[in-house]
């Protein structure tokens, strides 16, 4: 059963061009399926006894057992502490992410640090980069305010930019760089990261059986009856359901306990972030309304001019936005062109009207991702020339092969290969 089980490595920067390297010290890549196969059967001989991690060479490969594995880290630290006091060497110490962490930040000496978590999805590469974070926060900045806001970054990253998918319940669909900044006494002054190819395309349209980014359906279930009124949303508003860009036949098909945190955790993470905590009720107001154009659809089809059906819909987004009805109305069914030295406004297909606002969900959910990568970044990031020291990590969202790919997907699937 182990092979249909899913691994990630992690990768010190100067190992990151080897595929797959064998067992015996010092070696190089594998060079034939024999050597393949040991490596198989060596990870399934400690995955057997509980070991679900293996250094092989300069990487850590660790198989997913789809379960906590607190108690592993409870004995990884306890063996940490124990051979550290002995003045043991940081080799010496047992294939776990707590040593790949150490090593990088013993490494801070001889200069910056890079660590690459890849594997597929599912492999736990979001869990892997998470306990990495809580390892450095904890032994470089512990019961600092810095340590809180770093550890909250991740039920909102997660929230904002983690869906379910059909192999994996909690997919990163999007990639980062996080980097940890360090003082010349090894003491973490800050961090910042960098997000790239957000997975656009799921905003409006997913596969059967798979859902939408966790925070549309956690703002949906929690916002209070005070909110939705202070919003103006119309009754019914609380059923997940209704929400078409949810993609559920009945409210029963969300399987909370798989979400990353419930509505008051993430509300309680924003409040951490001094940069976010004045901004929920303007996130949670764009989150509706890209729900709210999801539910957008118009009279006839195909080449006919577009009308709105329902206009209770575009009203409720107009109002979270902000803006008037009928202008938002009008930039969606009708398109300005130029004819001559005049402008003429000419009527938008059903078709033409659709891909616009699917365009419009798409731009407000991407930039709303955008800003809430740039405020933790306000609120966690050290400037100055004295920030020489850090640790980058980089964490690959994984390779799915799908009936039909997007084209962030087939991006990383090709860097994945590479």
């Amino acid at each position: 059963g182990l092979l249909r089980r899913r691994a990630a490595a992690l990768f010190p920067a100067d190992s990151a061009h080897l595929l797959m390297p064998s067992l015996s010290a010092g070696s190089n890549a594998l060079s034939s399926a024999k050597d393949e196969v040991e490596a198989y059967d060596a990870l399934a001989a400690r995955y057997n006894e509980d070991e679900i991690y293996t250094s092989i060479g300069p990487v850590l490969l660790a198989v997913n057992p789809y379960a906590p594995v607190a108690a592993c880290d409870q004995r990884c630290l306890a063996e940490l502490a124990a051979l550290n006091a002995g003045g043991a060497a940081v080799s010496d110490l047992p294939a776990h992410i707590f040593r790949v962490a150490l090593e990088a930040y013993d490494g801070l000496v001889d200069g910056p640090q890079a660590i690459l978590v890849s594997g597929e999805s599912g492999a736990g590469k979001t869990e892997t980069a998470k306990i990495l974070l809580e390892y450095l926060a904890e032994v470089s900045c512990s019961g600092s305010d810095l340590h809180k806001r770093v550890l909250k970054t991740n039920p909102i990253m997660e929230s904002f930019g983690c869906a379910k998918t059909v192999w994996n319940n909690n997919s990163s669909r999007f990639g980062k760089f996080l980097t940890l900044q360090f003082s010349a006494s090894g003491r973490m002054q800050g961090a910042f990261m960098k997000t790239y190819l957000l997975e656009k395309s799921r905003i409006t349209s997913q596969l059967p059986g798979e859902q939408n980014y966790h925070v549309l359906y956690t703002v949906a279930k929690g916002l209070s009856s005070a909110q939705r009124t202070e919003f103006g949303l119309p009754k019914g508003s609380d059923a997940v359901e209704s929400f078409k860009l949810l993609n559920l036949k009945k409210a029963g098909d969300v399987k909370w306990a798989d979400f990353p945190c419930d509505f008051k955790e993430l509300t309680e993470a924003f409040a951490v972030i001094p940069s976010l905590n004045d901004k929920q009720a303007s996130c949670w107001r764009v989150i509706m309304a890209v729900l709210y154009l999801g539910n957008l659809s118009f009279t006839g089809q195909g080449e006919d001019d577009a009308k709105v059906k329902d206009p209770a819909v575009v009203a409720a987004v107009a109002r979270l936005l902000s803006c008037e009805t009928a202008q938002l109305e009008k930039a969606i069914c009708t398109q300005n062109m130029k004819a001559g030295l005049d402008w003429i406004s000419k009527p938008n297909t059903v078709a033409y009207a659709s891909d616009v606002k699917n365009a419009l969900t798409k731009a407000l959910y991407s930039r709303l991702f955008d800003y809430i990568v740039e405020m933790v970044n306000v609120s966690l990031e050290k400037s100055g020339d004295e920030m020489r020291y850090f640790i980058g990590a980089v964490d690959i969202f994984g390779f799915e092969c799908f009936p039909t790919n997007s084209l962030e997907q087939l991006c990383i699937n090709f860097a994945n290969e590479k």
